[in-house]
């Protein structure tokens, strides 16, 4: 597809299509990383923090390994040694 460079302010920009936005979950301000790489602009979604980390707990606890370490609270007798 063929694009056109605009003046945006002192920048420039590209008018993305919006077939290609929904397809790739791409929403108005939405952060988005930006590279250029071998004469390419890749422009493509930041990983996110913990991004994962659902299906990693959910698989964890169909294996059974999720089993809790410390009680869901403490007595005043654990307190005092922290």
């Amino acid at each position: 597809m063929l694009a056109k460079v605009s003046q945006v302010g002192t920048s420039l920009g590209v008018i993305i299509p919006r077939y290609i936005a929904a397809e790739g979950g791409f929403t108005k301000g939405a952060p988005i990383n930006i590279e250029f790489t071998d004469n390419r602009i890749i422009i493509s979604k930041p990983k996110m923090k913990r991004e994962g980390w659902e299906e990693a707990f959910a698989k964890y606890a169909q294996e059974g390994a999720d089993e809790m370490l410390l009680p869901d609270h403490l007595d005043q007798e654990a307190m005092d040694l922290i």
